[in-house]
């Protein structure tokens, strides 16, 4: 199933609802690029309007290790040369409950201590000239290079996990768990009936094969949202 499609015109996100037989319960999956054009976020805020239950990424309190991974797109997004903005949304404004099962700082900085000093090292020396060079030469194309996601890892990924277990572990595999906990906390309480949840693409997998394994909840409709033209 894919989540967010890169073709020659431009990359769309996948907008999937999950339904499972014997509850009333559906998720509203939004795969997120931290990077998109203002009309792409005006689209998800739309979607989110139509839910009573927002379950939302975000690591929450001061950690510098996770600005310095951030970087390398708030600060191309700071040049307005591409015309994209950072994700940001309000969801204050939805007037529903909101959830965020993610680390917090302090879980994420005794996380980061456990990653390899060389891996940590290389975050901290490469990540900044990335992230000025992509901001002054790159273009949306070179972006979405590495955007395309299914729900199934390609070789990529499983590479990455290989060579860096600890990093990949510290964000991906822990806070997978915990957004799939806390789905699985939602479902067991009846706590609502339509569920968005608002994270990178990247943690979308979890939720559909860990929401699928308990309670079998399989995609039942799907649309695309524009993420950016080219």
């Amino acid at each position: 199933m894919q989540l967010i499609e890169v073709s020659l015109t431009g990359v769309r996100s996948a907008v999937i609802t999950l339904e499972a037989a014997g509850t009333p319960m559906r998720i509203v999956l939004l795969p997120m690029v931290h990077l998109g054009t203002p009309d792409f976020y005006r689209s998800v805020t739309a979607r989110l309007a139509e839910c009573d239950l927002i379950v939302a990424e975000g690591i929450y309190g001061r950690s510098i290790a996770a600005a310095a991974l951030t970087l390398a797109y708030r600060l191309p997004a700071r040049h307005g040369r591409l015309g994209l903005t950072v994700q940001k949304i309000d969801y204050a404004r939805f007037g529903v409950p909101v959830i965020r099962p993610d680390l917090s700082a302090r879980q994420f900085r005794a996380g980061w201590r456990s990653v390899p000093w060389l891996q940590r090292l290389a975050v901290g020396c490469l990540v900044p000239p990335f992230a000025l060079a992509f901001g002054l030469l790159g273009t949306r194309r070179t972006f979405s290079k590495y955007l395309n996601a299914d729900d199934l890892p390609d070789h990529l990924d499983v590479e990455v996990k290989q060579a860096l277990p600890e990093l990949t572990g510290l964000i991906l595999d822990s806070r997978d768990a915990l957004l799939v906990d806390c789905l699985v906390s939602i479902h067991d309480a009846h706590q609502a009936e339509r569920v968005a949840v608002v994270y990178g693409a990247g943690h979308m997998p979890a939720v559909t094969r860990e929401m699928f394994r308990r309670f079998g909840y399989r995609p039942r409709s799907a649309e695309w949202l524009t993420v950016f033209d080219f």
